[in-house]
């Protein structure tokens, strides 16, 4: 696991030393074992090392093959490094080293761009061919690994962390206002964009291939759901558990301790109990909760790693919320409001102490259904077939003019809501609650509304429903959400906050063959009897008692209320009016006020949404206004804003 950094120049600069290696060393917590460059006559490529496969110096990078034609630097594990290796052996290559790194540049040498269709694995890659002049940057299928680029007079900077190309580039970068827009509805900065104009993101699933006048993208995966098998239920369950085995297995290979992120959830549960029946040695396992806060998964946890006898750690947080908050506003780099973030950061810490490399359980709800929103499109769709859809509108009138609640639990208020998510799916029925959906014309100042005009910030949503429109409308919702908060949200959450404690995060539920499969698994053996996960928990039913299966969905509790209203109460208000924020204009004040007013006095919950102005305006004093620093004390900044 590692950073990866270049500017590919095509002869027109001559780049320093001392300028790749600032470059490189903006993220030297992505790599903090060894670090490396190489300077080229077209391209200058940086690398920062994190040991896991091949601790010698032997995988040290930037690697290239044996003319020195080609070079790589490289970011990610391949799991199946050994039987393409094997394979490449047998076609006539020849390796000085163990590692999967090696494997990538062979294996460009004897399949071309085909190479990303056949390493399964989480990576950012960087690969210059200097015969063809050409520069590939990829991304693995799902996103889990970041890669930034930007282009100036057809000079391309690339990273892993947007930071080493901001504070690089030749000229101030703007905010994006479309991206920002996009923040305060997503809580995170979609992969469409990024916080500053002229740096883009890699797309998951994609390479881009830069030459000397041109710069073209493909895509080498996609999910595809189109395709469904139709085998029996129990079938499904074998294959699946095949599936899944395989997948955590393959997540062990590793020359340095391996633990578990253990929520108590199903999907971090299933992995603790299969890795246990594999090893002769006692798991490590992690948990993380806050003191005096509902604890339920913090119990589960501990009951699933005593039923595995695991060495189980748990950290029990008080709720100084402040230690850490200035790090990881740097080590994010973009705005970032989900305040999940923070515990993940905090177990990761303490988890380095013990281990290298931590599996997690993210991409079980994906792959198999997790979330209550795809079960309302499977209501819906059920509904739809009880009322049909022409009788939808005078329902509706018939409803609202009887006053009946859309959100009420009575069978009207069902009836209504129904309706509603029906006449509205998918453009108006899928969006963040947590964001700025239904209050995106009082946020903003007029004059920026009025640039954002022609800009719709669900546009994430939108362009991936069209991809799907004719597919079964709970296919599509399991598309979108791989498509859009696995990727921009979740994923990014765990990447960076792993990684800023030089902990590798691996997710076995997230491995390509699992999901191709998930994919083909007919909507209703997914849900049967309505149940997220349910396949899922039949299978944990062979590993783990049910009372640990069986239980309602919870997220990660935290507790951003009582932060708000009670432990950063001064410091978060002067940080929402401070007077930069207000001398810039982007928002209505005002309107700003009326929530902070309306959420202390427990009239609207707006926790998520100020939130989400808190850590943009810290991320915007710290890296465009740079009135505080990384280093900054958290319990300066009062003071600081205060002058």
């Amino acid at each position: 696991m590692c950073g990866i950094c270049g500017i590919f120049h095509k002869g027109k600069l001559e780049i320093s030393p001392e300028k790749i290696i600032r470059m490189r060393d903006y993220m030297v917590e992505r790599g903090p074992d060894t670090a490396g460059y190489r300077i080229l006559p077209n391209i200058a490529l940086g690398h920062r090392r994190l040991k896991i496969i091949d601790l010698s110096e032997r995988g040290d990078q930037p690697m290239s093959n044996e003319t020195g034609s080609i070079w790589i630097v490289y970011n990610g594990e391949i799991y199946n490094f050994n039987i393409l290796r094997e394979e490449l052996i047998r076609c006539g290559h020849q390796f000085k080293s163990k590692t999967d790194t090696e494997v990538i540049i062979h294996g460009y040498e004897q399949w071309g761009l085909n190479v990303f269709k056949k390493i399964l694995g989480m990576f950012a890659i960087a690969i210059y061919d200097s015969q063809k002049e050409q520069l590939i940057l990829a991304r693995d299928r799902v996103g889990k690994k970041p890669l930034f680029y930007a282009v100036d007079s057809n000079i391309v900077y690339f990273a892993s962390d947007i930071k080493s190309i901001y504070y690089t580039f030749p000229r101030n970068l703007e905010i994006d206002i479309n991206a920002l827009d996009c923040y305060l509805h997503h809580i995170a900065v979609p992969e469409q964009h990024s916080i500053y104009k002229g740096i883009k993101k890699i797309y998951p699933g994609t390479y881009t291939v830069f030459t000397m006048d041109s710069q073209v993208v493909h895509t080498y995966w996609e999910w595809d759901y189109s395709q469904k098998t139709d085998s029996s239920e129990e079938e499904i369950l074998q294959t699946s558990e095949k599936y899944i085995i395989d997948a955590i297995l393959k997540r062990t290979i590793s020359d340095v301790p391996i633990g578990v992120m253990l929520s108590g959830g199903v999907d971090s549960s299933i992995i603790t109990a299969i890795l246990s029946q594999n090893s002769s040695e006692k798991i490590k396992t992690f948990t993380i909760g806050f003191k005096d806060y509902p604890r339920d998964d913090i119990i589960y946890a501990r009951e699933v790693a005593k039923f595995y006898s695991t060495d189980h750690t748990e950290i029990i947080l008080d709720y100084d919320v402040s230690k850490y908050l200035i790090d990881l506003i740097w080590f994010y780099g973009e705005p970032f409001a989900d305040s999940s973030a923070l515990p993940t950061y905090y177990v990761s810490k303490a988890a380095k102490d013990h281990i290298t490399v931590m599996l997690t359980g993210d991409g079980g709800d994906e792959a198999f259904g997790g979330y209550g929103r795809t079960i309302s499109a499977l209501n819906a769709e059920i509904f739809s077939k009880w009322l049909p859809k022409f009788l939808h509108p005078a329902s509706k009138n018939i409803l609202e003019h009887f006053n009946v609640n859309p959100e009420s639990s009575s069978l009207s208020g069902k009836m209504l809501y129904y309706i509603n998510y029906l006449e509205g799916f998918p453009n108006k029925s899928f969006y963040n609650t947590m964001g700025f959906h239904k209050y995106r014309s009082q946020i903003w100042s007029p004059h920026i509304l009025q640039q954002l005009k022609n800009h719709n910030p669900l546009h994430p949503f939108i362009e991936n429903f069209k991809k799907v429109k004719n597919l079964n409308p709970i296919d599509q919702v399991l598309f979108v959400d791989g498509r859009t908060r696995l990727m921009y949200d979740y994923l990014v959450k765990v990447d960076r906050a792993t990684m800023a404690n030089s902990v590798e995060a691996r997710s076995p539920f997230l491995d390509t063959e699992l999901l191709d499969y998930s994919a083909t698994i007919p909507p209703l053996i997914k849900f049967n009897k309505r149940k997220t996960k349910y396949l899922l928990k039949k299978i944990g039913e062979k590993y783990l008692p049910k009372k640990l299966l069986y239980r309602e969905k919870q997220g990660f509790g935290v507790p951003v209320d009582r932060w708000i209203k009670k432990d950063i109460a001064d410091t978060f208000e002067k940080v929402l009016f401070n007077k930069w924020s207000q001398e810039r204009g982007y928002f209505n004040v005002n309107f700003i006020q009326q929530m902070w007013n309306e959420h202390k006095l427990d009239i609207i919950n707006h926790k998520h949404r100020l939130w989400s102005l808190f850590w943009f305006e810290l991320w915007h004093l710290m890296f465009i206004d740079k009135v505080i620093s990384k280093d900054t004390p958290f319990s300066e900044i009062k003071n600081i804003l205060n002058k």
